[in-house]
């Protein structure tokens, strides 16, 4: 029988669940209209109808006699939640299905998943501790990438720059977030990690909106005689003006087109900040890295609440050219996740998992998907888990622990940060002294003796998604398995 159309439930449900009525029973029958109910009320009766119809673990979900409708919208969601939604981080769990705001509610449009201000650079904050681990009182955040034509690239700062002060005031506790956006405001940045004293100041001007494309760098590189190329892809977005723009899956297209025509040897996939994003086009970039003979192969199971598998097929939406290779680099980190294992776990049974070669960190775990639900009535809309996602192998293939690295690797215990795509930089070069056969058998690994430092927040993962995001116009007709 044909699969129904998810977004035609979703449609359904938004005609369903409208403004209820509640009718007052009386002895007296007075005829008088009854109370319309407060929003609070109806918004918190269609997020449970729309949970205990979609949420991947509805199962759980208290019974209807058990919750409270007269909460807040926010804490209402949170009381459907199950803890096997999201990861217990530092003794708190952290969700991956949230509530937010209705765009459409305010303005009857969706913005795309990267759309507040920003200074335009991601960073990592440390807390300083000396060698026993005693904090030292103050903060430091290391440059991890600035985006072009921000207001960070136009005060000159770059990759590797170490800030300390923010108009002033040491970075704290309290404030390194103000690097994140904000008005206009002084930098200090050290000019020498082992020396405070040589600093300098720079004017960053208001945090505006910035295009982050996620096609941040690609070059050709030489590793022993090989051609290597690499490429650094930062989240799955297909255009910067939404869902419909589709200039950077295009763009994508182009860019590993040109590595096919330069018939490189060997190819690295940095995937280190990509905290994952559209489903869409995450089938894309591996449709353009498997072998041409698998293009009509199954990419991946997804799994909805119920217990139904759904094959998702490799893209052919304008995929023309596929590389030829016998084994795949992936550059990962702790941050990398959702689409980005997607695309990892879906190439191994077709590249074997000997030759999907990972180099950083454990991967987050994130083999969920996630759906945005809204109405225009209400002011809040849902983007709940509402289904599993595994490779081919189907449900015995489980990565919700995260993928390991074959080469265990943190860019943090670096010296000092080099321009990303630079042969020399840490992660990349490690990457192509394992092609080459140089790497060492053995690396001595630790935190610098001068300046300890404890990593406490990256601003990567604000981008970061609650699980692969399904599409707009995502449609569950696939045949069940």
């Amino acid at each position: 029988m044909k699969k129904i159309s998810l977004y035609a439930i979703i449609a359904w449900l938004g005609l369903l669940c409208g403004p209820a009525l509640f009718i007052s029973c009386s002895d007296d029958d007075s005829g008088e209209t009854p109370d319309t109910p407060k929003e609070g009320l109806e918004v918190n009766h269609w997020i449970e109808e729309t949970m205990r119809e979609n949420y991947l673990w509805y199962s759980e979900i208290p019974q209807e006699s058990k919750l409270n409708f007269d909460a807040e919208p926010e804490t209402f969601f949170r009381s459907l939640l199950s803890l096997k939604d999201g990861k217990a981080r530092n003794g708190t769990h952290h969700y991956y299905s949230y509530i937010e705001k209705n765009k459409d509610y305010v303005s009857g449009t969706r913005t795309s998943i990267d759309s507040d201000d920003t200074y335009g650079m991601e960073f990592v904050t440390f807390n300083m501790v000396d060698q026993n681990g005693k904090p030292l009182g103050y903060y430091r955040s290391w440059v991890l990438y600035v985006l072009p034509d921000s207001p960070a690239e136009e005060a000159g700062i770059k990759r590797g720059d170490w800030l300390t002060y923010i108009n002033g005031v040491k970075l704290n506790q309290n404030n390194f977030t103000q690097l994140l956006k904000g008005p206009a405001i002084e930098l200090t940045i050290m000019l020498d990690p082992s020396d405070e004293n040589k600093t300098k100041n720079v004017a960053l001007s208001a945090s505006r909106k910035v295009e982050d494309n996620p096609l941040y760098c690609h070059t050709t590189l030489d590793a022993g005689g090989k051609k290597v190329g690499y490429l650094l892809y930062n989240h799955f977005t297909t255009g910067p003006d939404g869902f419909n723009d589709k200039a950077y899956d295009n763009e994508m297209k182009e860019i590993l087109g040109e590595f096919a025509s330069q018939n490189v040897d060997e190819f690295i996939l940095d995937l280190r900040y990509n905290g994952g994003g559209y489903l869409s086009s995450a089938t894309i970039l591996a449709s353009l890295l498997v072998n041409e003979s698998h293009k009509n192969d199954i990419f991946g199971i997804e799994t909805d609440n119920k217990g139904k598998s759904f094959n998702i097929r490799f893209s052919d939406a304008g995929v023309t050219t596929h590389l030829k290779l016998n084994r795949l680099f992936i550059l990962t980190s702790s941050s990398t996740a959702s689409a980005s294992e997607a695309v990892i776990n879906g190439l191994i049974p077709y590249y074997g998992k000997d030759n999907i070669i990972l180099i950083g960190e454990t991967t987050e775990g994130k083999n969920v998907g996630s759906l945005h639900y809204s109405d225009k009535k209400y002011e809040w809309a849902i983007q709940p888990i509402v289904m599993r996602i595994t490779n081919k192998e189907g449900v015995s293939n489980d990565y919700s622990a995260g993928l390991d690295p074959n080469y265990p690797l943190d860019e943090f215990e670096s010296k000092q940060l080099l321009p990303l795509g630079d042969p020399n930089e840490y992660m990349l070069n490690y990457a192509l002294k394992v092609i080459n056969g140089t790497v060492p058998s053995s690396r001595a690994v630790g935190s610098p003796k001068e300046g300890m430092r404890i990593p406490v927040y990256q601003s990567i993962e604000r981008h970061s998604t609650n699980g692969v995001l399904l599409p707009p116009n995502y449609q569950k007709n696939k045949v069940a398995e």
